[in-house]
């Protein structure tokens, strides 16, 4: 059974508006985790040797694998424009970015305001509505999450590697990457190390603020996109020579060395899934909650065995994403 994002928001849709005329209380909560670039193979859960990850196998145990789930397009813009609206990319004008196949720094171009956004329909329902990590769908204020639905967000405007350490900056000249708060930015350059633990503190703080409910959390995670970056706690393990390496970039970026802590970024990612069934379990809103984890187009650096293509291409690699759904009071997906 192939499902794309059309269907998955569809279900959103269908599901919030069932319940819009009970209390909030009997209404369901909804979380999307969204990786960058994570392959088809790079779940334990999906067949992958290399990675270990038992937060989301348990949840895939608990729930359900969709072993044919599909997005709209090979890369982040794209695919990102097609889960918030449901909508083929180009008739949303989110195809290409003006100068490049997705959007960069200072692009003129963005999710058009008068399309209406997943966000913006949960929230008509009375969902409070928080996004925490990357975007991509445009920089300027207009097109900025807070413009498109979400009460809240933290996180980046664009991917972490649109930053002046890009390996093509001469080309580029990228500015410094601005961290958001809202619409305000609050650091440049962040350390991207730590962007995973703190894209997940905001997550579960979300949780706890509006445990009451109903609420929709989207999570989506600039890693495993290149450059990688782990948080130190999750460096365990790591040969001495790649640490020392990573300790001597002298504010560079070496992106073969980090291509080296690839199993540790998927395993930080595994810990943040954990934090947030956590805390819905916590709450007592794990039964009530869909989850949903997925990536947005296949890998530039993981892998996507058994099948052809990756990040860019239209073979099933680039766009056939492991995706694990967990909703027990509902189950409503095929095992």
């Amino acid at each position: 059974m192939k499902i794309n994002f059309h269907f998955l928001l569809f279900i959103i849709l269908l599901s919030s508006h069932a319940f819009s005329q009970k209390t909030n209380k009997g209404k369901p909560n909804f979380v999307v985790i969204f990786t960058d670039d994570q392959g088809y193979a790079d779940l334990s859960c999906f067949g992958g040797d290399h990675v270990y990850t038992p937060n989301i196998d348990k949840m895939a145990t608990e729930g359900a694998k969709l072993t044919s789930f599909y997005v709209a397009a090979p890369l982040c813009t794209p695919s990102r424009a097609a889960l918030m609206t449901g909508s083929y990319p180009a008739r949303v004008d989110m195809a290409v970015g003006v100068d490049f196949p997705v959007l960069l720094a200072g692009d003129s171009k963005g999710l058009n305001p008068d399309e209406v956004t997943m966000a913006e329909v949960l929230k008509s329902a009375g969902y409070k509505t928080g996004m925490f990590g990357k975007w991509h769908l445009g920089d300027q204020p207009e097109f900025l999450p807070t413009r498109q639905g979400f009460d809240e967000f933290f996180g980046l405007p664009y991917s972490h590697d649109i930053h002046p350490f890009h390996t093509n900056q001469k080309k580029y000249n990228f500015p410094s990457l601005p961290l958001l708060e809202g619409e305000t930015v609050i650091e440049m350059d962040p350390d991207a190390d730590y962007l995973t633990q703190r894209i997940t503190e905001r997550a579960v703080g979300f949780i706890e603020k509006n445990k009451g409910g109903p609420f929709f959390l989207y999570v989506p995670h600039p890693i495993p996109h290149r450059p990688i970056h782990v948080s130190p706690s999750f460096m365990d393990g790591v040969p001495d020579e790649i640490i020392e390496a990573l300790k001597n970039e002298d504010n560079g970026v070496d992106y073969k060395t980090r291509d080296k802590i690839y199993t540790n970024a998927i395993s930080e990612i595994d810990w943040s899934v954990g934090q947030i069934l956590g805390a819905l379990k916590k709450h007592g809103l794990d039964e009530n909650t869909l989850v949903i984890f997925t990536s947005d187009n296949g890998p530039s650096k993981g892998l996507a065995t058994p099948l052809r293509g990756k990040k860019g291409s239209t073979f099933e690699g680039g766009m056939r994403m492991p995706t694990v759904v967990r909703w027990p009071e509902k189950s409503p997906w095929p095992r």
